[in-house]
């Protein structure tokens, strides 16, 4: 297995979409954002963002889809790291990961990679992950329209632990670090992703759009743009959802396997 491909993982609402403009943007660097084997739906597909963000022609594929069942998910993930690879450039996947450890509202979560999985039986993977807070990032993820009052606490951090689980018995970053260190922990990501680090990511993530997050179907819209990388002040959660936090058998082991204090 000679071919090799690199995979970003990170949950929703957890500072993904900044970390991946950080990667994005980088010299040498394709990325495809969030995309799942569950799903090819609008930008979403692999096929639409190669064609309308990487500059790769995949036009006649589109086409041959839309005049029949057309490829599978691998198939367009090989077809498009073969074009990517021809421009010497390296693919770099960033995996949905909310359908796998939240699913809400699209899909019940497996637990598992299933993004890596597939990838795995084609590629040889280079993986990262990124976390954040589980309060901070439920606060944040709570406010969704589209997820609001369809997920508690204790589904959410069942997921939450899972993905944790996974991401200590490799390498991760959590978002807290990447905003008051961004050069090293980008550097670090670059590593574990098998790509080449680019120093003029500073000057160039603020102006890359070529990629999902905050969209505004989702309820979430989009944020004010920011120029700048600064470390964020924790979310300020209520008795009530403390409360619920630590009654959940989830939290406390995950705090313990990221290293997240419970002092919130």
């Amino acid at each position: 297995m000679s071919e090799s491909i690199s995979i970003l993982h990170n949950m929703a609402r957890s500072g993904g979409t900044l970390i991946s403009r950080c990667i994005g943007c980088m010299q040498g660097v394709a990325l495809l954002s969030e995309v799942h084997p569950f799903t090819t739906s609008g930008q979403f597909n692999p096929l639409q963002q190669a064609n309308d963000w990487l500059d790769v022609d995949v036009q006649s594929e589109l086409d041959a889809i839309s005049r029949s069942k057309g490829i599978s998910w691998i198939e367009a993930i090989e077809l498009i790291h073969r074009c990517i690879k021809a421009q010497g450039r390296r693919l770099v996947v960033r995996d949905w990961s909310h359908l796998d450890f939240t699913g809400v509202p699209w899909v019940d979560p497996r637990y598992k990679m299933t993004t890596a999985e597939l990838l795995g039986q084609h590629f040889e993977i280079h993986q990262a992950f990124t976390v954040r807070h589980p309060i901070d990032q439920w606060i944040s993820l709570s406010k969704l329209q589209i997820i609001s009052g369809k997920l508690d606490v204790s589904k959410f951090m069942l997921g939450y632990r899972a993905f944790a689980e996974i991401a200590a018995d490799t390498d991760f970053i959590r978002y807290e670090d990447f905003t008051k260190e961004p050069e090293s922990r980008i550097k670090q990501l670059s590593s574990n992703l098998a790509i080449e680090y680019d120093d003029l990511f500073m000057l160039k993530w603020s102006s890359f759009d070529k990629i999902t997050g905050d969209l505004p179907q989702l309820g979430a819209g989009r944020a004010t743009q920011k120029t700048q990388i600064t470390p964020l002040d924790p979310k300020t959660p209520s008795p009530d959802l403390l409360l619920e936090f630590d009654k959940c058998v989830d939290f406390e082991p995950s705090l313990e396997i990221l290293g997240y204090s419970n002092d919130h």
